[in-house]
Order: structure tokens, then C-alpha cells, then sequence
């Protein structure tokens, strides 16, 4: 009971008061206060710091998330949770130069490391950097074949990068990874319809159906490409 009261915690943390009625507040509060004691008990564990930070930014308290993601990297810096999570904390701070330094340090010690690569990636993309951002995503891809995401949004790269057949062929190899992706199938309809190949967008939007078989979009989407 006392581990679903936490959870709830957890979930509920950015939540206004205005939403929940005063007896749920008071429930809240005494939940939260359990989790953050079972937080301060294991505070010499990185993970422990992890989840102290990022209850600290649902709650709208980022000074505090940060300095929670800096104390597990100090316990373990090769901690790659505490990496991505303390990037996304300095990106809602609008501290994209500091989030990149961390990053490329990061890789420094772990390069091999998918999600550091990936993270990097996009926020390259938000800086405008395109091609350094297109290889950190392939990069990513490459060493994360089982993860759908990361060939997904590098293949949306390369395609905003008008690098079509590329994007194209990512997908390709990663839906025969992840055949029932509804983000790889959908952009690969996409994508073939753009080239004006409807034919071959045909069997993917067909796969979209099986995933969706009562939605009546995709049963129209099918039919115009069967014309």
C-alpha cells in the first residue's frame, strides 16, 4: 500500500492544487514526504538522486533537479541516466551550451553510449546544426538497432534534410526490426506517397490497419492508395 501511495506521489507531483480537492492535497503531501524519506535513505545511490531530481522537476523545482542529477553523476559519472536526465534539465532552462558541454563529456568516458549520442542529436538539431546533429542521430541509430525511436527520428533527419532515399532506407531496415511501428509505418506511407509511389506505401498503410482495424482514417487512407 505503501509503495502504490508513492507511485501516486510520483505521478501526481505536477499536478496544481486547484485540480485536486483538499483531502487528495493532504494525501499527496503525505505520500510525497514517504517517497522523499525513502529518497534520502538510499541518497548515497545514484538512481536515488536521479529520482530526487526528476520529482523535483515535476514539482517545478529545477535548481533542485539539477543539483540532485550533478550529486549522481559525482557518485557514479558514468551513470548514463543522470547524463540525459541533467540535459534535459538544463534544455527547460534554456541552457543549451551547458547541456552540450555535459554531453560531450559524457561521451568522453562512454562512447558507445547510444542515448547520450541521441540526446546530443537533437539538441544539435535545436541549435541548427544539421549535420553534426544528423551524424549523432546515425550514430545513435546504429548502436540502438533494437530502439524504433532512434531510427525513426534519424530517418525524419535525413528526410528534412532532403536526403529522401536515405530516410527511405532507414525506415525500411528498421520496421523489418519493428514491423507493427506506427511512427515507421506511418512515415514510410508518407514518404512513398511523396515520391509518388503509392503502390508502395500500399502494404504499410495495410499494416497500420492491422494495428487500427476500426479506424476509419486508415481504411480511407487505404482506399486511395489502392486507386
Amino acid at each position: 500500500m505503501r509503495g502504490v501511495r508513492v507511485e501516486a506521489a510520483r505521478v501526481l507531483a505536477d499536478v496544481a492544487d486547484e485540480q485536486i480537492s483538499v483531502d487528495q492535497r493532504r494525501a499527496r503531501e503525505k505520500a510525497t514526504s514517504e517517497y522523499e524519506e525513502s529518497l534520502r535513505l538510499d541518497a548515497d545511490w545514484p538512481t536515488a538522486n536521479v529520482n530526487l531530481g526528476n520529482l523535483r522537476l515535476r514539482q517545478g523545482r529545477p535548481e533542485e533537479a539539477i543539483a540532485a542529477f550533478e550529486r549522481a553523476l559525482a557518485l557514479d559519472p558514468r551513470f548514463i541516466g543522470a547524463y540525459v536526465n541533467l540535459a534535459d534539465a538544463y534544455r527547460q532552462q534554456g541552457r543549451d551550451a551547458e547541456a552540450e558541454k555535459l554531453l560531450r563529456r559524457g561521451l568522453t568516458l562512454l562512447p558507445r553510449a547510444p542515448d547520450l549520442h541521441h540526446v546530443l542529436g537533437l539538441l544539435l538539431v535545436r541549435k541548427g546544426d544539421k549535420a553534426a546533429a544528423l551524424k549523432e542521430l546515425g550514430v545513435a541509430a546504429k548502436l540502438a538497432p533494437d530502439s524504433a525511436r532512434y531510427s525513426y527520428v534519424y530517418a525524419v533527419g535525413l528526410h528534412s534534410a532532403d536526403k529522401r532515399s536515405e530516410a527511405l532506407s532507414v525506415l525500411r531496415a528498421a520496421e523489418a526490426r519493428h514491423p507493427y511501428d506506427l511512427d515507421i509505418l506511418g512515415t514510410l506511407v508518407s514518404l512513398n506517397r511523396e515520391a509518388g509511389k503509392p503502390r508502395d506505401a500500399l502494404p504499410y498503410a495495410k499494416k497500420i490497419a492491422e494495428v487500427m482495424p476500426d479506424d476509419p482514417g486508415v481504411q480511407r487512407l487505404i482506399a486511395e492508395l489502392e486507386k
